[in-house]
C-alpha cells in the first residue's frame, strides 16, 4: 500500500510566501480604500461648509469674519444685528471686547473667544450660534437686542433661539464639533474630524474685501513647533514683491490631511507658501485638502 506523498519543505515555504504576498496585497488595498473614504468624508464636510458659508453670504451681504481682526468683528456684528444694545458696555472696555465677553458669557464651559487660539472656533459661532442644551447649535438669542445671550440669569434650557443657524452641528465627544484647549484654560468650539484617533480641526480664514496684498497678513496658526496652519499664495511678483494671495476677497478653509498636519515652516507673511511655484510648501502641506484645490490634496495642483 502507498502512502501519499508530504509536502516538501521548499513547497511549504512557497505556499507560507504566496499567502503573505497576498495578505500584504490586500491589507494594502483594505488601506487605500480606507484612506480614500476618509479623504471623500472630510471632502463632503468641508464642502457643506462652503456652501453653508455661500448662504451666510446672501443672507449678511458678505462672508463672516475669521476672528483675527477686532474692527472687522465689530462692522459685522453692527451690520447683522443693528439692534444690539452697546449702552450696557461697561467703561473702559471697545465695542470688541464687550463683543467677545458677551460671546464667552453666552457659551459658558470655559468658551473664551478672547484667547489666543480662539479664533479657530470662527466657523462654528457664525454658521452655528450658540449650542441648546442638547448641545445642537441653535442660533443666536431671539433677542436682537442681546443676540449673545449675556444675562447670566437665563438657563440654556430656558434660553429662546432664532434658529438661524446655517449648517447642522452637534457639539459632543462623538460629534464634529469638539470643545478643544486652546491654552491657558481656555477652550474653543471646532469643527473637524478624527484622524488616526486624533481629532483635527478644519481651518477657516477669511480674506479682505478690498483683496489688497495684505489680505491674510499675520494669519495663522501655531499647533506645535512642527505644525503650522497659514494661508496659502498663488502667487508672487519677485520685482515688486507685491503678495498675490489665495482667494483674497474670499476665504480659504484647510484641511490638514491624513497625516494630520498642515505643514512644518513657520510663518512668514512676506514669504508665504505658494502653491503656483511650490516655493516653502512643506512635505507635510501636501496633503492638505482645501476648497481651492477642489477638495482634493494640495499636491493636485502644486506645479
Amino acid at each position: 500500500m502507498n502512502k501519499g506523498r508530504g509536502f516538501t519543505l521548499v513547497e511549504i515555504l512557497t505556499v507560507v510566501v504566496i499567502i503573505g504576498i497576498l495578505v500584504t496585497l490586500v491589507t494594502v488595498a483594505v488601506k487605500g480604500a480606507m484612506d480614500a473614504t476618509k479623504r471623500t468624508r472630510i471632502a463632503t464636510q468641508m464642502s457643506q461648509l462652503e456652501m453653508a458659508l455661500g448662504h451666510y453670504k446672501a443672507e449678511f451681504g458678505e462672508y463672516p469674519p475669521d476672528m483675527f481682526d477686532d474692527k472687522a468683528i465689530v462692522r459685522h456684528v453692527k451690520k447683522r444685528w443693528s439692534r444690539l444694545d452697546f449702552s450696557l458696555k461697561p467703561g473702559g472696555i471697545t465695542d470688541a471686547e464687550y463683543i467677545k465677553g458677551a460671546i464667552n458669557a453666552g457659551y459658558g464651559k470655559n468658551v473664551d473667544f478672547t484667547a489666543q487660539g480662539s479664533e479657530i472656533g470662527a466657523l462654528v459661532f457664525w454658521l452655528g450660534g450658540f449650542p441648546d442644551s442638547e448641545g445642537k447649535l441653535s442660533g443666536f438669542s431671539a433677542d436682537p437686542e442681546n443676540p449673545f445671550f449675556s444675562n447670566p440669569f437665563v438657563d440654556v434650557e430656558d434660553r429662546v433661539y432664532d434658529k438661524k443657524n446655517f449648517i447642522d452641528l452637534e457639539v459632543g465627544e462623538d460629534k464634529s464639533v469638539r470643545l478643544v484647549d486652546v491654552g491657558g484654560g481656555a477652550r474653543a468650539p471646532v469643527i473637524g474630524n478624527d484622524i488616526r484617533d486624533v481629532f483635527v480641526p478644519i481651518v477657516y480664514f477669511r480674506g479682505k474685501a478690498d483683496g489688497g496684498t495684505d489680505a491674510y497678513r499675520n494669519k495663522y496658526f501655531k499647533f506645535s513647533d512642527d505644525n503650522w496652519c497659514v494661508p496659502y499664495a498663488e502667487a508672487i511678483d519677485e520685482t515688486s514683491k507685491d503678495i498675490k494671495w489665495k482667494n483674497p476677497t474670499t476665504f480659504q478653509l484647510i484641511h490638514p490631511g491624513l497625516d494630520g498636519k498642515f505643514g512644518v515652516k513657520d510663518h512668514d507673511p512676506d514669504n508665504p507658501r505658494n502653491i503656483k511655484s511650490g516655493d516653502r510648501i512643506s512635505p507635510q502641506d501636501l496633503d492638505n485638502i482645501t476648497n481651492f484645490s477642489d477638495y482634493k490634496e494640495l499636491k493636485s495642483i502644486l506645479p
